[in-house]
């Protein structure tokens, strides 16, 4: 078993580690972010990978995966009838030239072309596509039904996915839908209107991890200047004989 295969993929791991805290900590402020996890083998497994025998270079110990924490953030009340929330799984459906993009972050807003927007712009789908209103006053109820002038006239579309964890992290708390496979579902809906859902970090946590994460680092990095240092002086004794 070679010593620096294990401690070098630990380094490795604790440099994925911290820089997915970075990641988390950057959005700590970013309205219904997901923090992200980084899932990797078991120690075993990757003590019986450094045991096998390499082969041009490469090492058999399968990358970390990143998985995003599910958990539900706390709920902010912003008063604004624009600001939806969505009370327990799902996401709000938004439209990209490249494919659909997920997202828990419900500020809306009408833009010029009468569309309901979100974030980055986008457009938010409703069961039928689009939701494009008219100037007149609108609301969004606890279903997700928008009612104009007395009528129900689009439903917003919320998306819920058997394992959200496999969703991809598009930047500023939206997602493709990577792995994760859609829950079709027809559980009922829950919005709060009025609020706006916070990312669900814990900015302590994640600077205890890195300071976890760097304080291995460094303990890895001393194991493979010691191997180093007792294979210089097992080559120097043999040169004597």
């Amino acid at each position: 078993m070679d010593l620096t295969i294990v401690a070098a993929t630990a380094m490795q791991r604790d440099a994925a580690r911290l820089q997915g805290s970075a990641q988390n900590l950057s959005n700590a402020l970013t309205p219904g972010y997901k923090k992200q996890l980084l899932v990797g083998a078991g120690f075993a497994a990757q003590m019986h990978a450094a045991a096998a025998p390499v082969r041009a270079g490469m090492v058999a110990i399968a990358p970390p995966q990143v998985l995003l924490d599910m958990s539900a953030g706390t709920l902010r009340s912003t008063g604004s009838p624009l600001d939806i929330a969505i009370d327990g799984e799902g996401f709000f459906e938004l439209a990209t030239p490249s494919g659909p993009l997920y997202t828990r972050r419900g500020a809306l807003r009408i833009d010029a072309g009468g569309r309901l927007v979100g974030a980055q712009d986008l457009p938010v789908m409703g069961g039928s596509g689009e939701i494009v209103l008219s100037g007149e006053p609108f609301a969004i109820g606890a279903n997700g039904d928008i009612v104009q002038g007395g009528a129900t006239v689009a439903r917003l579309r919320v998306v819920r996915f058997q394992q959200p964890g496999l969703l991809e992290p598009t930047g500023t708390g939206s997602y493709r839908q990577g792995g994760a496979v859609p829950d079709e579902t027809a559980a009922p809906i829950r919005l709060r209107t009025g609020f706006e859902e916070n990312s669900n970090v814990d900015s302590a946590r994640e600077m205890v991890a890195i300071t976890e994460s760097v304080r291995h680092f460094e303990a890895m990095q001393k194991i493979i200047q010691g191997y180093d240092e007792i294979l210089e002086k097992s080559i120097r004794k043999l040169g004597e004989f």
